[in-house]
């Protein structure tokens, strides 16, 4: 924004699309202020035939925001599959994109076209949704090396088959987030414990195939989720308070001068008396002079 800073090119990692751009000062050892990802892209008009269908959200959003949403674009993006022996093709590959249709799919996410529209109206959709984000974040924390394969786009895709099925507007109604929130994570559970996920625009795709999740990363998920349901979800609760200080009070009834000196821990009865004879002494002295 102006000449005290600069933009830095991160190192690009070798399985990221998205190229990290990092706003820097000049005069404090390069302090980072701000990062942006960029994801470039190809916008392609016409959808790939594995995907063509569109996804299945008849019985949820209707076939007319089913026809709608396969009018949209879909986009490229470049990103290196994993593994270390890979062919030349296989570094050169790409990635279909529908972050923007996803987008609009949970912004259109009711049954009926007036779900939370107005206060009456309301859902725990996307409440359900970013609760399953954080705690997939937190389980991601506790357990890198295990849940390395792991991330929010699990979470979202078995986010997106659940209201598909469970469609209904009355079954997310906010009074129901608690319920609706374990069921969503059951759900995430019992993808994980068949092995099988298909991607919500491209079902041949199965997210936990054991090519690209490993088959022992998706029992301890398993386990995991069903240790997290079993002791009330510990990663989404907050940190504990420290307990308040317990103050120390005096009776009305009892008078200053009944405490005794061991009771008073700034000042004892006698010396306040000597204290009052004195101020009296010295303001007596003083009239006296000014007089």
């Amino acid at each position: 924004p102006d000449r005290r800073c600069r933009w830095e090119v991160n190192k690009k990692k070798p399985n990221s699309p998205a190229v990290t751009l990092s706003l820097c000062r000049k005069e404090i050892s390069g302090e980072e202020l701000i990062s942006v990802d960029v994801v470039p892209a190809l916008e392609v008009q016409s959808w790939p035939l594995a995907v063509r269908n569109g996804p299945d959200v008849d019985n949820w959003l209707g076939k007319k925001l089913r026809q709608e949403i396969k009018s949209l674009p879909c986009y490229f993006v470049p990103k290196r599959q994993k593994g270390r022996k890979l062919g030349e093709d296989a570094k050169e590959s790409w990635r279909i994109s529908f972050s923007h249709i996803e987008k609009k799919i949970i912004k259109s996410h009711g049954n009926k076209k007036t779900c939370c529209e107005t206060r009456d109206t309301k859902c725990c959709r996307k409440q359900c949704l970013m609760l399953l984000k954080s705690l997939i974040e937190g389980l991601k924390q506790c357990f890198p090396k295990d849940l390395e394969d792991l991330c929010s786009y699990h979470g979202k895709t078995a986010f997106l088959h659940t209201l598909s099925a469970r469609f209904d507007d009355s079954s997310w109604a906010p009074q129901q987030l608690p319920a609706c929130f374990l069921h969503l994570v059951g759900a995430l559970q019992d993808h994980a414990e068949r092995g099988f996920l298909p991607h919500f625009f491209v079902p041949e795709c199965n997210l936990f195939a054991t090519s690209v999740f490993p088959r022992k990363a998706r029992v301890f998920l398993v386990n995991v989720l069903e240790e997290q349901k079993r002791e009330g979800l510990p990663l989404l609760k907050p940190p504990a308070l420290l307990p308040p200080l317990t103050p120390t009070t005096v009776g009305a009834e009892v008078n200053a001068g009944e405490l005794s000196e061991t009771s008073h821990p700034l000042i004892s009865s006698e010396c306040l008396k000597f204290i009052l004879v004195f101020v009296l002494v010295v303001g007596l002295g003083f009239n006296f002079l000014c007089f």
